[in-house]
């Protein structure tokens, strides 16, 4: 089995996210042809498959589409060949769903670089994060520069009401409030949290993605 540090290609570094779900070589997707599965079929699939206990993949439907995320990376498109099957526009690698005897969605694969990794279907149920306002005035406390590590700083502006991370050699994201100190991203799985001392002074920041929790403090 790959190893999964590998797929996570960066992980708590790449927030401006490689376009495709678990590059590790760069390889282009090969396509195939296209197949329409009814809504109803697809709503069988989604749900929260464990590649490893740290990494997991959270399928969702968006209508009649079908989209795919790891955890910590963007959420994808994936297109039917048949009814089990599912392919990648954007990298080479393919998922096929499995069920049991009684028609019940037990595990999915991954195919991806010659390698066949199997994901049990979990119990888990998908979180959705709630977008909440906050005032500018709180935003404008966050606006600074802070280290992940030495020579790469996340560097957090803040434009009218919004909030925005942009880290060192990477393009910009909106952040989106679920509390007065903590922030999520909508093109990726990650969080950003803030903390401050005794005086009410911002200190520092912590960045969760997938596994990974990165404290950056603030210069």
């Amino acid at each position: 089995m790959i190893r999964l540090h590998r797929l996570s290609f960066a992980l708590v570094l790449c927030l401006s996210l490689i376009p495709c779900l678990m590059c590790v070589n760069g390889a282009k997707a090969q396509g195939g042809s296209e197949i329409t599965v009814a809504p109803q079929v697809l709503e069988q699939y989604v749900g929260i498959y464990e590649l490893a206990p740290t990494f997991k993949i959270t399928v969702t439907r968006e209508g009649s589409q079908l989209m795919v995320q790891a955890s910590g990376q963007p959420k994808l498109p994936v297109f039917a060949s048949s009814e089990t099957k599912f392919f990648y526009k954007v990298v080479d690698a393919k998922i096929e769903f499995f069920k049991d005897a009684k028609g019940a969605v037990t595990h999915l694969v991954l195919y991806q670089n010659n390698q066949e990794m199997k994901a049990p279907r979990t119990n888990e149920k998908i979180a959705e994060r709630k977008e909440i306002p906050v005032s500018p005035a709180v935003m404008a406390q966050y606006a600074g520069t802070y280290e992940l590590k030495p020579g790469f700083d996340l560097t957090v502006t803040q434009e009218g009401d919004q909030l925005f991370a942009q880290a060192t050699g990477q393009g910009k994201a909106q952040l989106f409030a679920e509390s007065a100190t903590k922030f999520f991203y909508k093109v990726t799985d990650a969080q950003i949290e803030f903390f401050k001392d005794d005086k009410g002074m911002v200190t520092h920041l912590v960045l969760h993605q997938g596994p990974a929790e990165i404290k950056a403090m603030k210069k």
